[in-house]
């Protein structure tokens, strides 16, 4: 038998998953776990109660130990996982021919392989960047740029509303780029609108069928500088035709990287989208107060900040903040969406201060588009009900 694996970052301590029919592998994984930090294997039986786990949930990111044939209709979002290389899980692919990644070679000592896969896996972790406006530049035109979309569901009724398209850099022969890095680094050297072009235009060509949105629409991130162009709209607008891409399917998010010195400026820009059919939520809202004053432009909705959904349970500051925003931003007839909703515990506390949607790992972790179907049926299928009944 092959074993051969791809290695994706995954935590140490995380507990090991294995879908396998095959004895010998099931076999091999007990005994690796037994080498491995973590306890022992837990068998799962299906590929989708495989994806369950590695999309989202809020739980620690686990590994996987997969044979393809007993994944099902599942194995290509599996296998998507799997290849992705900013995933959270580890995953060791074991099987032969076309169904595996290359890695291992043959080796008769499964047990002494996966072993060693798992460890590699979980010994992975993100260099720090050291890539400058140049490499990004080759980068652009090599089209590096990748997009992962994180679901945002709406609370009353726990239907996908939003995919937010997120930046990601898999450079051709270093490790991936953080976004923390290149996004801002775009911004510094000038290459903001290249970036975003490279995004809109991945997007638009991966989620252009209605089946591929699985009912929501498409949520992308625009620096001010970019949203504030007049010909914003004329550049999306030919990426759309290109890829096929509906309009009505489009939403802007502004984010917060530069501080808003213009607001007619913005104003009339606001205006401009909102007249084409585009609307435009604000990203990342939290206690500034000159980002609170946004609420009087025509947005269509806010995003609250991570950090302070996160302190609800704990901070009654937080509590009433977050009350405060939503009840102004309800007054002016925009959506209110509560991002990082990683448990049940913050979940339930957006969800009584009149939060519309939610956003986070609770949900869904980033995923490729191939995986984004496979979500949407594990969703719909009582994924939510297992951490939010009733």
């Amino acid at each position: 038998m092959a074993l051969q694996f791809r290695p994706i970052p995954s935590d140490p301590g995380a507990s090991l998953l294995v879908l396998a029919h095959d004895p010998a592998i099931i076999e091999a994984a007990r005994v690796a776990a037994t080498r491995l930090p973590g306890g022992p294997p837990h068998l799962v039986d299906s590929g989708r109660e495989a994806l369950r786990h590695l999309f989202s949930m809020g739980e620690t990111a686990r590994q996987l130990v997969c044979e393809p044939s007993a994944a099902g209709e599942s194995w290509p979002a599996l296998r998507a996982t799997a290849a992705d290389p900013f995933a959270a899980a580890g995953v060791v692919v074991v099987g032969e021919g076309d169904d595996a990644f290359p890695g291992l070679a043959d080796d008769s000592s499964l047990p002494e392989a996966l072993t060693a896969a798992l460890r590699e896996v979980a010994g992975l972790r993100e260099r720090s960047p050291d890539a400058g406006p140049e490499d990004l530049a080759i980068g652009l035109a090599r089209g590096e740029i990748t997009v992962r979309y994180q679901p945002v569901v709406r609370i009353a009724d726990r239907r996908p509303v939003l995919l937010e398209g997120l930046a990601r850099w898999h450079r051709r022969n270093d490790p991936p780029v953080g976004p923390d890095h290149f996004v801002p680094l775009a911004e510094r050297s000038g290459q903001a609108q290249a970036l975003a072009m490279a995004v809109s235009a991945a997007a638009f060509a991966e989620l252009s069928a209605a089946p591929a949105r699985i009912g929501a629409a498409l949520s992308l991130n625009l620096p001010l500088a970019v949203l504030l162009e007049r010909d914003v709209l004329g550049w999306m607008r030919r990426l759309m035709r290109h890829a096929g891409f509906p309009l009505s399917a489009l939403t802007l998010e502004l984010t917060e990287t530069t501080p808003v010195r213009d607001r007619p400026a913005l104003r009339r820009a606001l205006w401009r989208l909102q007249r084409a059919g585009v609307p435009v939520l604000i990203d990342d809202m939290g206690l500034e107060e000159d980002r609170a004053a946004l609420l009087e432009l025509p947005f269509a909705g806010i995003k609250l900040d991570r950090h302070l959904v996160a302190a609800m349970p704990w901070q009654r500051r937080a509590r009433a903040e977050v009350e405060r925003l939503t009840a102004r931003a309800h007054a002016r007839r925009m959506s209110v969406t509560a991002e990082g909703i990683s448990d049940a515990q913050l979940w339930r506390a957006v969800a009584a201060a009149g939060v519309d949607n939610a956003q986070g790992y609770a949900v869904s972790r980033p995923l490729p588009a191939a995986a984004l179907p496979a979500w949407g049926m594990a969703w719909r299928g009582g994924l939510h009900r297992q951490r939010y009944p009733g």
